[in-house]
């Protein structure tokens, strides 16, 4: 395949289609130490300089943005730096390395393996470029090639001032200092630090879990420290005072005394903060009442008060950065620009893969998207709006396609379901208690009214004189209820899930985890404790089948001092879904794997793609993704997300955009028809789920699949006939990081 052709004009996460002398900061605030003042139009290290202030004298895009070129790369996202037309950036699964591109044509220069994992703060000065992983790493600029290395480990990152580089560790330290040129030791504190760095005023600034730092960045002696709460980005520092983001606050201190200045209320764990002329720029979530508010928040930085908020579901916990008319905002899957002045909203991207903090420079953002380096420039006015020509697809007229078509017996539940169930209660003979179990419903149908579903009820009421008590897992009363066949899990849903503080969920997967916690659910005298779950069409991974369920509890009386065993109680059931008999429907479009990535032989693995269902008026259409380890050895493979695949967006001509859900998630009440007869989600899958990589170890010929269902994006048109759309992610083994990926097209069947 080749890929250039296939991706170009694509969007990576919409879809990834196919970084003085020491003496010199010794002194007053206006030495070589001083760096967060007065903004340039350099973005030399993480947050553009050693006080991370985030801003700059040079103009970002705006006007609506689109990609105008992006990298062949994947992983892990650092923030980009860039010197003399190049911008670095570190990159990679398996393979971690630092990269050089051409900053106006994305052309790669050079690529320099680290192998561990690269810290989003880099920084490049006079030719050199600077690495945090397992050590310190800095490379020469227009090669690529190691100048030195120190192996301190530096998981946090690094900041640069003077001749200066600042690296700082987490889990107890240390923090040091490097002489920029020969790597040579200045100073070393074992001092335990969550960020990277700042420096300013002769000062480095470092947070620990509960405090605020200030340290002689000349000698490395503690000047002063504060209390703050756990930090989550940063220190920020301008005109002598440090600003931090906490999970509860921000704070600003004095810089000289650590004294505190003000304090704002908030959740801005997470948070990089830009600031310049005396306003603070940063997004995170303020309480109002009992809800918890998105937004992004300028800030008068020597008063604490609020000069604006915008607020936004989007705008959570990110990194702001600041030009004199727009503050960019790059938050977990999205970049917003907005209007430096009043907060208004001028356009915003949404992406698939996890975002970094932001460079700008040139008219141009530069962000790191899922370790793909993107440069976004000023579109027509529109938001959103991308350059696409996804290809190839196949040429119907030399060999018409015939799609053959593998049948599956996975049903996409829009017909609905019949129910049937049957269960059973014992209770201890002594047992001072009723307990009452009840499924409800026969049907399992969207079309229905609100009969159409099964609800499942579990009541137990103390009828003795003492209270009785049981332990459970979360959440109260007793725990997850789970349906099991030898196939597959269904979980009926719960209000308690949500309000729970112990369970996860999401809008895509549902129960995604629950903490490892015991519980204690008491029952007084005469009171009863219940729970009803739901089995509907938003149950996700609903399947025909025969369910089993049970339920076993013990009860102790009073405080479970008198040694008394306590009285169980259990029940047991099953539920049969049965599918509904439906007609197949009228196909809408085929789909065609026109094309897939050929990967280097040094690869452990093999990729292979399956069109199992076409888009009918009935249902969405289906594939499945294959891999298979083709070695003779145990191999680990390491991806974005979830195996085999997790690129969950397609990109096709013209930005119009095909979306993946994973069909043992899938609820077939989070899609809908369109006037087309495509269908599509409710909700975008790569919105609400976790980041971060999976690794996973295969045997020789072990295979892992995946099926996915193919629906529609809400926000673009339906498809058009000989529509291609590019799906890539990255994946990296021992040897060799790679791009793998394949084209899906859609063909109308009366053509």
């Amino acid at each position: 395949m080749n890929r250039r052709t296939l991706l170009a004009g694509a969007t990576a996460g919409i879809v990834a289609p196919l970084t003085g002398c020491l003496g010199d900061l010794e002194g007053s605030d206006d030495d070589a130490g001083t760096v967060g003042d007065e903004p340039t139009g350099e973005w030399v290290q993480f947050q553009a300089d050693a006080a991370h202030t985030g801003a700059t004298t040079a103009a970002g895009p705006d006007g609506g943005g689109r990609v105008r070129w992006w990298s062949d790369t994947s992983g892990l996202s650092t923030g980009p730096v860039i010197e003399d037309g190049t911008v670095y950036v570190g990159s990679g699964l398996r393979n971690q390395s630092v990269f050089a591109f051409d900053q106006t044509t994305g052309d790669q220069q050079w690529r320099a393996p680290i192998g561990d994992d690269i810290e989003r703060a880099l920084a490049v000065d006079d030719g050199t470029v600077y690495a945090s992983a397992g050590g310190v790493y800095a490379l020469d600029a227009e090669t690529g090639e190691q100048e030195w290395m120190d192996r301190v480990d530096t998981s946090w990152g690094l900041a640069f001032a003077g001749d200066t580089v600042f690296a700082a560790a987490g889990g107890g330290g240390p923090i040091v200092a490097l002489e920029a040129e020969t790597g040579e030791e200045r100073w070393s504190r074992e001092i335990h630090t969550i960020t990277t760095p700042s420096v300013d005023g002769g000062r480095v600034f470092a947070v620990g879990n509960g405090d605020l730092i200030a340290i002689d960045a000349a000698t490395g002696e503690t000047d002063w420290t504060e209390t703050i709460d756990r930090a989550g980005g940063p220190p920020t520092v301008a005109d002598g005072t440090v600003f931090v983001g906490t999970r509860r606050n921000l704070f600003a201190h004095d810089g000289a005394t650590g004294e505190r200045e003000w304090t704002l209320e908030g959740s801005f764990r997470g948070t990089d903060i830009a600031t310049l002329d005396g306003t603070l720029y940063l997004a995170g979530r303020q309480q109002e009442g009992e809800e918890w508010v998105s937004r992004a928040l300028a800030v008068d930085s020597a008063t604490g008060d609020v000069v604006w908020t915008r607020d936004e579901s989007g705008l959570e916990a990110g990194s702001a950065v600041v030009t004199e008319e727009i503050v960019y905002v790059a938050t977990r899957y999205r970049v917003y620009a907005l209007d430096r002045g009043t907060g208004d909203i001028e356009w915003w991207l949404r992406f698939q893969w996890p975002v970094s903090s932001p460079a700008v420079a040139d008219g141009t953002l530069y962000v790191n998207v899922g370790g793909r380096l993107l440069a976004i420039e000023s579109g027509d006015g529109r938001a959103g709006v991308w350059k696409s020509d996804a290809e190839p697809i196949p040429d119907r007229g030399a060999t018409p396609p015939e799609p053959s078509y593998a049948g599956t017996d996975f049903s996409f539940g829009v017909g609905g379901f019949d129910v049937s169930s049957d269960w059973d209660v014992t209770v201890d003979e002594d047992a001072p208690v009723d307990v009452s179990f009840a499924i409800e419903g026969d049907c399992v149908d969207r079309d229905e009214d609100e009969d159409g579903a099964v609800s499942i009820t579990l009541a137990v009421r103390n009828d003795g004189d003492e209270t009785l008590r049981f332990t459970t897992g979360a959440p109260e009363p007793f725990g997850i209820l789970s349906l099991r066949s030898d196939e597959r899990r269904i979980v009926p849903w719960t209000s308690a899930y949500e309000e729970s503080g112990h369970v996860h969920d999401t809008p895509h997967r549902g129960i995604t985890g629950v903490n490892s916690i015991a519980l204690s659910t008491e029952i007084p005298p005469g009171e009863t404790v219940s729970e009803t779950y739901t089995i509907s069409d938003e149950t996700h991974g609903i399947q025909p089948g025969t369910y089993e369920l049970s339920i076993a509890k013990t009860l102790f009386p009073g405080d479970r001092g008198n040694d008394h065993d306590g009285w169980e109680f259990e029940v047991t059931g099953s539920v049969e879904l049965t599918e509904r008999g439906t007609d197949a429907g009228d196909i809408v479009h085929d789909l065609v794997v026109a094309d897939e990535v050929s990967l280097p032989e040094e690869f452990v693995g093999r990729f292979t793609v399956d069109v199992l269902e076409p888009v009918t008026d009935t249902h969405p259409g289906m594939i499945e993704v294959t891999f298979e380890n083709v070695t003779d050895e145990r191999s680990l493979v390491m991806s974005m997300r979830r195996w085999p695949f997790g690129s969950y967006v397609g990109l096709g001509p013209e930005g119009r955009r095909l979306v993946l859900l994973p069909a043992d998630t899938y609820a077939p009440g989070f899609v809908d028809r369109t006037n087309a007869g495509w269908w599509e989600p409710t909700f975008l899958p790569h919105e609400s789920i976790a980041r971060g990589r999976s690794t996973t170890a295969y045997d020789p010929g072990e295979t892992s699949t995946q099926r996915f269902v193919v629906t529609t994006h809400p926000e673009t048109d339906d498809p058009r006939d000989g529509d291609g759309y590019a799906f890539e992610q990255g994946f990296g083994d021992d040897d060799v990081d790679v791009t793998w990926g394949f084209a899906l097209s859609t063909f109308d069947p009366d053509e």
